[in-house]
């Protein structure tokens, strides 16, 4: 089973994804801040990681640089899903190279999954 790491502060978000990408089958694991996911990352050796933007504590740039800089880490999919990604922190983490990047507010869970899919190369629900 394959460990997707959901990485965000708002509760909403994790209950609105965390169902249907477990009964799709994935394992998922929830960092509720940039620090917790750093910690979490090389532990969990994550298929994906989905990852907000502007947490507390550390932001998703660090997050997704620190992903990028692990050699453990270099098989790790990274998709940006976060509402800020039209500012200019959000620009700045598309810069370094996200797998995917979406909208909070433009992406569902069945889009969401099926981007994940796409990217392990699962066949899509």
């Amino acid at each position: 089973m394959k460990t997707i790491l959901l990485v965000d502060d708002d509760p909403l978000i994790i209950h609105v994804y965390r169902g249907p990408l477990q009964r799709a089958g994935y394992n998922v694991e929830v960092a509720e801040d940039g620090l917790m996911a750093m910690k979490l990352l090389v532990p969990l050796q994550p298929a994906v990681v989905v990852l907000d933007v502007m947490m507390p504590k550390m932001d998703g740039q660090y997050v997704l640089q620190y992903i990028r800089s692990k050699p453990d880490l270099q098989g790790t999919k990274v998709i940006v899903l976060s509402n800020a990604a039209m500012a200019d922190a959000g620009k700045a983490t598309i810069v370094q190279n996200p797998d995917r990047a979406f909208l909070k507010s433009e992406i569902t869970p069945k889009e969401l999954l099926k981007s994940i899919n796409e990217l392990l190369g699962a066949d899509g629900n």
